[in-house]
């Protein structure tokens, strides 16, 4: 687990700080996170109609791309989230943030509670060299349905909201 944990924590940082710094960067850093998910999930396996032997040095750096690739995925998702509610018409305020960090944890957590448990039904009734190709070829369906939705509607045709435009030292409350 070292080899996905690691790179994961080391880029989180990082990707944060490229994705406040330049918000136009999420869209297709979530794009190219799926894509790159995809990719190292067929060469996880390894895929069986790739013919490559699987080998234990393929595995660790297959881990270790999935866990930066991961990053790229995950890290700009909340604050595009965030984003769309404003869109749609949800007041800057707590009860939004609030709104949107609980809907984001329950499908986290549905995710983190269904995920072994399908990929282990997968696993059993097919292999695992299978289960990682369905596993990649569900990311790769996502990073498509995203390129096509941000080809559709560019970042900059979209109403960029950052949240509340208080300053962060600004007092919660007035004297």
């Amino acid at each position: 687990m070292l080899g996905l944990s690691l790179p994961y924590c080391l880029a989180s940082p990082l990707l944060g700080l490229l994705t406040d710094k330049y918000p136009s960067s999420r869209p297709w850093l979530m794009v190219i996170g799926c894509g790159a998910t995809a990719l190292s999930f067929f060469l996880l396996g390894p895929a069986p109609i790739l013919h490559i032997p699987s080998q234990l040095w393929l595995l660790v750096l297959m881990l270790s791309v999935i866990g930066f690739s991961l990053g790229m995925t995950a890290i700009p998702t909340f604050p595009e989230i965030i984003s769309g509610a404003y869109e749609q018409g949800y007041e800057e305020g707590l009860s939004t943030l609030g709104m949107v960090s609980g809907l984001f944890g329950a499908f986290w957590s549905l995710g983190m509670f269904s995920g072994p448990i399908v990929g282990g039904l997968v696993t059993q009734h097919l292999s695992f060299e299978w289960a990682s190709v369905l596993q990649g070829g569900s990311s790769l369906l996502a990073a498509l349905l995203l390129a096509v939705y941000y080809l559709r509607h560019p970042p900059s045709q979209r109403m960029v909201s950052e949240g509340p435009t208080t300053s962060e030292l600004s007092p919660l409350l007035p004297d």
